[in-house]
């Protein structure tokens, strides 16, 4: 019996050492999360576990000194190892959760469990989701976990709160002590007892013992055997390291097959060594081997499923980094392409560049050419010394443009608007003044109404208006009348387009023919055009105005609109008596006003002359 025992214990330490630290607890667990809803507890609803937090900080300390600090890691796990013989507070925190506590009290440890070295795993502690003001869970110790020398187990002690200060109220709520009661429960049988298995050792004593029992006919049968077991009794574990977590991912398929076979046979011999047992000493070795095997058995499957669940993480880090890596490949297939396009936009932005700049060159020339064609400011002050013209094109070149000659003792002044604006505008405009000196200075066409007529017929024909129906609706609108700058007199007719007059500072308007310059209707191709003449008698001090569309039509003010004709009248009444250039200057200021950063919409023109 004695030889038994010792080598039980030999055995057992000797395992036991092999896997902790002499004067030393390993502190083994998870922290879990869970959501924590006032108003669900007081309906008496469940607390709900949200799972195992990552990152949680969780300090040490001893006599209000720090020991260590060290925090779970992805799996929420965390391991610690603390010297017997004193009394620690263990904290533990995380960002967005509470805080909690727990008493760790090992200065009661028996001196043969301290010399081998404890152990402690599955320790389960939990933390609110919410900041609370609660004792339980505010930073206060809810509890101490102590090692009862009596019993040779570690136990909880529940503290003692106010009614008030409580988090859960009845008992069988408390999750947060239900949890770590259960933990210690499971390190009742296995965490401190070396684990051992089935191996060949014979037992010491030859002394024969007398077994009656009755076999399959019912006769009693009495047979003389030796005492003890001559087959398998107890030595360690040793052929794995599955009773060490820390190895488990090192185990190969090939090792958890082996162990379930050992195991497999040990349990054979077992049923076997049932059938022979005689003295007391063999059914207390037989039990003990039960539990033994059971405790094996259940550190086996713990293994394969620690295993398994590696397995799945590893397999699911591996579809990840393929995601990611497909992700990046196609980022950098996106980055390729993206880089090629800019490659090719900076190309074709450089040949789209030197084009414009081909395209500008020519309109530049272009605009040198219109303005070659129109008289400048000191010959039209020349003609008519108390006039002005205000000329603002929408692009470079104009569609709108002004012409001034003097012809039979009079002066002939027109305001002329182009179909379209732009380059095809001062085409047509080119148009319009090469045949306005034609009639006027070689034809001697004097009269506004025969000059518009003329007009007309010349447009038709260089358009060839008649045969292109593409054409047949390009052309002009225009004002234009003869002054006499002596006798005052002044012969009006417009084409679509009407003049202004300010006598004896009253205003009046002298109205155009309601046809254009250019253009043919079908109706019409063969029949006369003519275009009506309006005379008026002109003082000293009297102005006319000829003008484009373009100035009233443009828009702005507070409410985006149009200047219009009311206005444009207004603002001729208001100026009408300053000397030219200070009329031109408040038509310029006036429209820069009212556009404000609106865009330009059309050629302006305005010209004014006072008698």
């Amino acid at each position: 019996m004695k030889f038994y025992s010792l080598l039980l214990f030999f055995f057992i330490a000797t395992i036991a050492l092999s896997q902790r630290t002499p004067d030393h607890l390993i502190l083994e667990g998870t922290i879990m999360g869970y959501n924590y809803d006032p108003a669900k507890f007081l309906k008496k609803e469940k607390i709900e576990i949200q799972g195992s937090l990552s990152d949680v900080k969780i300090t040490v300390e001893s006599g209000g000194s720090k020991i260590t600090t060290t925090s779970t890691d992805k799996g929420g796990e965390f391991a610690i190892k603390l010297p017997l013989e004193k009394h620690y507070l263990l904290k533990y925190s995380k960002s967005g959760y509470g805080n909690s506590a727990v008493d760790l009290d090992l200065r009661n440890i028996p001196a043969d469990m301290a010399a081998s070295g404890l152990k402690l795993t599955h320790i389960e502690l939990i933390l609110n989701d919410n900041e609370t003001d609660k004792s339980v869970d505010n930073g206060a110790s809810f509890g101490k976990i102590y090692y009862n020398s009596t019993g040779r187990k570690f136990e909880f002690k529940e503290a003692s709160f106010d009614k008030k200060d409580m988090l859960f109220k009845d008992s069988e709520d408390n999750t947060m002590v239900n949890l770590i009661k259960a933990s210690l429960d499971k390190n009742k049988n296995s965490n401190n007892t070396a684990e051992v298995q089935i191996s060949e050792v014979e037992t010491p004593t030859t002394q024969k013992v007398t077994k009656t029992y009755v076999n399959e006919s019912g006769e009693t049968v009495v047979v003389e055997q030796e005492n003890g077991i001559k087959a398998k009794t107890l030595s360690v574990l040793s052929k794995t390291n599955i009773g060490d977590i820390a190895g488990w991912s090192k185990l190969s398929d090939e090792d958890i097959s082996n162990r379930a076979k050992e195991i497999s046979d040990a349990w054979e011999q077992l049923e076997k060594d049932k059938l022979i047992a005689v003295t007391e000493e063999d059914f207390i070795l037989i039990q003990a081997r039960e539990q033994l095997l059971m405790a094996a058995e259940k550190e086996l499957e713990a293994a394969k499923t620690f295993i398994a669940e590696q397995d799945a993480k590893l397999s699911a880090q591996k579809n990840f980094n393929y995601t990611l890596i497909g992700l990046l490949l196609i980022l950098a297939g996106f980055v390729v392409v993206l880089i090629k396009s800019i490659i090719e936009k900076k190309k074709s932005n450089f040949e789209l560049a030197k084009k414009n700049k081909k395209i500008m060159t020519s309109i530049e020339y272009a605009e040198r050419i219109q303005k070659s064609v129109l008289l400048k400011d000191s010959e039209i002050k020349a003609l008519l010394p108390n006039s002005f013209v205000y000329y603002q094109p929408l692009d470079v070149v104009s569609g709108d443009f002004y012409w001034f000659s003097e012809a039979n003792g009079k002066v002939i002044v027109a305001a002329v608007d182009c179909t379209g604006h732009g380059v095809p505008g001062a085409f047509m405009s080119l148009i319009g003044n090469t045949l306005m000196n034609q009639i006027v200075k070689e034809k001697k066409i004097y009269k506004p109404g025969e000059i518009l007529k003329h007009l007309h017929e010349g447009v038709v024909q260089s358009l060839s208006q008649e045969a292109d129906e593409d054409a047949a609706q390009d052309g002009m609108d225009m004002s234009i009348c003869s002054i006499d700058t002596k006798s005052g007199e002044v012969i009006f007719s417009g084409a679509m387009n009407p003049a202004y007059v300010i006598q004896n500072g009253e205003f009046k308007e002298l109205s155009a023919n309601l046809r254009g310059i250019g253009g043919v209707l079908r109706r019409k191709r063969k029949s006369e055009i003519s275009f009506e003449e309006e005379t008026i008698q002109l003082n000293k001090g009297d102005v006319v105005y000829l003008f484009s569309d373009g100035y009233m039509d443009q828009f702005g003010g507070t409410d985006k609109e149009k200047f219009n004709i009311g206005r444009f009248r207004e603002l001729l009444l208001n100026i009408y008596s300053l000397p030219a250039e200070e009329q031109r200057q408040k038509i310029s200021d006036e429209i820069n006003s009212w556009k404000g950063v609106n865009h330009q919409v059309d050629d302006m023109l305005v010209i004014g002359a006072k008698i």
